[in-house]
């Protein structure tokens, strides 16, 4: 109905998934946290896991979870000369594998509809990793292989931000230091361009009975009044009709 709730939380906020179970999981700073959500709009956490090293650059940024209710999750930070985001799996134990690194911005996983792609995102790049959108084959036993980039970015003048795939198989790419949502099938190739009324945009999620529906967020970062004005909804969440 387009009312908004708030919970504070005792650190910065990655990602949160929903485990099979109904449990809540969130990526915070530094790492994988149990949830509860309180009654005043406080959390209730608990550490799982913890990813980053007590270094201050390093924090949980994305994550996605397949049918099996294993959670894909990454992490940013580090240098160009040393970049440490890395993506990590959850298996349904929540024991952690690293099963891909040499990210500076890690960003949106997501999977194919039959799970047996992963695509991944390097959302700054530097010299050893191109910005763009990468693609792995996943084995039977949750590892990566074959990867290739399979979306460069070098004509845009912005940054690959999240990702999701729909029941297609389509790729939608929230655009940050844009105000563009991009659609790309699954050979790479851009099907769509949808201008949105919000500058920096985050990621997408499906919604509605057959998924006709993408929720987009926004981010208000480094953002200046000028670009407020032109972009109003930006630090928002947007509704949009794709089917």
């Amino acid at each position: 109905d387009g009312s908004t709730r708030w919970w504070t939380t005792p650190e910065h906020v990655g990602f949160v998934v929903v485990q099979p179970n109904g449990r809540l999981v969130a990526g915070f700073k530094s790492g994988l946290h149990h949830v509860e959500l309180n009654d005043d709009a406080t959390v209730t956490a608990s550490r799982i896991d913890r990813v980053d090293g007590d270094r201050h650059d390093v924090r949980f940024n994305d994550a996605t979870v397949d049918d099996e209710g294993r959670i894909w999750a990454c992490t940013l930070g580090g240098t160009p000369e040393e970049p440490l985001g890395t993506y990590y799996c959850y298996d349904t134990d929540l024991t952690r594998r690293t099963v891909d690194d040499g990210y500076l911005v890690a960003n949106g996983p997501a999977l194919s509809p039959d799970g047996r792609l992963l695509y991944t995102v390097e959302t700054s790049g530097h010299p050893a990793r191109a910005k763009g959108v990468y693609v792995s084959s996943v084995t039977p036993d949750g590892a990566l292989e074959e990867q290739r980039l399979l979306i460069g970015w070098d004509a845009y003048d912005s940054w690959p931000d999240g990702v999701v795939a729909d029941g297609e198989g389509n790729l939608w790419l929230g655009e940050f230091g844009g105000n563009v949502l991009r659609c790309f099938s699954s050979a790479g190739e851009q099907i769509a361009a949808v201008p949105l009324p919000a500058w920096n945009v985050t990621k997408p999620a499906l919604g509605g009975e057959r998924g006709e529906l993408l929720y987009v967020t926004s981010a208000r970062v480094d953002v200046n009044e000028e670009t407020l004005a032109r972009y109003p909804e930006t630090g928002g969440v947007l509704e949009v009709i794709v089917r």
